[in-house]
């Protein structure tokens, strides 16, 4: 049986709730697909403030075709909404009681290997249990959660992860978890982050029954597809990246104007940042320098813990920013611009924040967000498999019908 990725979309609108929404970048990548965000849940009112500017911005300006042909719409977020609230919970079931799908990821930093470290018990760390409240009392279809590696990494950790998994199949979900890598799928960041996946189980079970495959090895889902599997990982461009031969740290202000990257230009800053000019909107906005170290660190000197200088020819370490530390230009004696940074998150250029917005709250939105472009590849595999359903339950009223 064959997968047709439009066959559905006409006929069935794959409505989405957003949890911890943020800028919205994980957002868009599912929109550029055509599913519907019903509603971008947040409680930090600046980035509901970039939310809002951001994703109308980029429905105006957008050339995607489910937003030029009305498929989906920008629906505004009102009003902060706090996940663990369980009166909110209520409200969200009553409200999203048949909705396709749950995507997001709770706030990060006790799970951080840089960050608090407070894990489960961390006031943050919780919130992965209000994710799963949520997707307890919906019961969606499908879900995406997405978190950094050291909840899955981190031994102490880890145990609370696994046991976050087994709840969410003892509520009726087969589920595929791996650490994905934007820098795999050709984008000059090194962000190594936990991707979750998860299917109720009667969807799963009607599609392997009109013969497709129940595969969760993980090397096969991402390097071996085949078609008549149930579900796989995007296929990585590049195995290892890092492993690549790379440039060493280079004086900065050198005149060097090339390195050979046999093949692999697509995995260096200067790919993305490199035809910025002010004219790009938020391209004018970064912190303004200071300190002397910002004409003394060489290009490519990210071996620190501050005052980490990019390498044109290379890629950048994970973008994670806070208390005004944003990396350094490679050839400029300044820190990164905002869109340098949404570049680097691989965010579209029709996605402007609003120029009265703080820096520091701009730059939290872009550090804590998902890269969009690997939204988007794992919103594609995502309505792969709803499509294959949606295609087996069409064929069967079809038949009935005759």
């Amino acid at each position: 049986m064959g997968v047709n990725n439009n066959s559905i979309l006409e006929a069935i609108n794959y409505n989405v709730l957003s949890l911890f929404s943020g800028g919205g970048f994980l957002d868009i990548g599912f929109i550029n697909q055509g599913f519907q965000i019903t509603e971008a849940v947040e409680i930090n009112q600046y980035f509901i403030e970039a939310y809002n500017f951001g994703l109308k911005s980029y429905f105006e300006k957008s050339e995607n075709q489910y937003i030029k042909n009305g498929t989906v719409k920008h629906i505004p977020t009102l009003q902060p909404v706090d996940a663990s609230c369980k009166k909110q919970q209520r409200r969200l079931k009553i409200e999203h009681s048949n909705i396709t799908g749950i995507i997001g990821g709770p706030p990060c930093q006790d799970y951080s290997v840089g960050g608090k470290n407070g894990g489960i018990e961390g006031e943050r760390g919780r919130l992965i249990y209000s994710y799963l409240d949520i997707v307890k009392k919906i019961k969606p279809k499908f879900l995406f959660f997405e978190n950094v590696e050291g909840l899955y990494k981190t031994k102490r950790h880890r145990i609370a992860f696994d046991a976050f998994v087994k709840e969410i199949e003892n509520s009726g979900y087969y589920v595929w978890h791996d650490l994905l890598n934007v820098l795999e799928y050709g984008y000059p960041q090194d962000r190594p982050r936990i991707a979750l996946v998860a299917f109720q189980k009667r969807i799963i079970n009607k599609v392997k029954k009109a013969g497709f495959q129940l595969e969760f090895d993980n090397l096969k889902l991402k390097y071996s597809h085949v078609e008549n599997q149930v579900f796989h990982w995007p296929s990585p461009l590049f195995k290892n990246p890092k492993k690549f031969k790379w440039p060493e740290n280079w004086e900065f202000g050198n005149s060097k104007g090339e390195f050979e990257l046999n093949g692999h230009s697509s995995l260096c800053v200067q790919s993305v940042i490199g035809d910025l000019t002010d004219e790009h909107p938020n391209q004018k906005e970064h912190f303004n320098p200071k300190s002397i170290k910002f004409s003394e660190i060489s290009e490519g000197d990210t071996n620190r813990k501050s005052f980490k200088r990019l390498h044109r020819f290379k890629y950048s370490p994970t973008v994670a920013y806070g208390n005004n530390e944003v990396h350094l230009h490679p050839t400029k004696p300044r820190r990164l611009t905002v869109r340098e940074g949404l570049r680097l998150q691989t965010v579209p250029d029709e996605y402007i924040l609003p120029e009265e917005m703080p820096l520091t709250p701009k730059f939290k939105l872009i550090s804590n967000g998902v890269p969009t472009a690997k939204a988007e590849l794992i919103a594609i595999e995502i309505k792969r498999t709803l499509n294959l359903y949606y295609d087996i339950i069409r064929k069967e009223d079809s038949e009935n019908l005759s």
